[in-house]
């Protein structure tokens, strides 16, 4: 099947398999790991203080970073 092999070329893991043969290490990913988490935890506060300094529910703010989160991986 030729579209299930495309769709599985998007996926994440696909392409952290590809950049692991390539020399990235499992140290590396740990370092990424934290430094994700990091920026999410200081995005969810800083989300919900700019719909509230906007006007509108603090919801709205978290609403807007989910999808903001998700859209990177389009």
């Amino acid at each position: 099947m030729p579209h299930r092999s495309r769709f599985n070329s998007v996926l994440p893991f696909t392409a952290l398999r590809e950049v692991f043969k390539e020399g990235y290490r499992f140290d590396h990913f740990i370092k990424d790991l934290l430094a994700g988490l990091t920026v999410g935890i200081i995005a969810i506060p800083l989300s919900m203080a700019l719909a509230i300094a906007s006007g509108v529910p603090p919801q709205y703010g978290l609403y807007t970073a989910i999808i903001a989160g998700f859209n990177r991986w389009l």
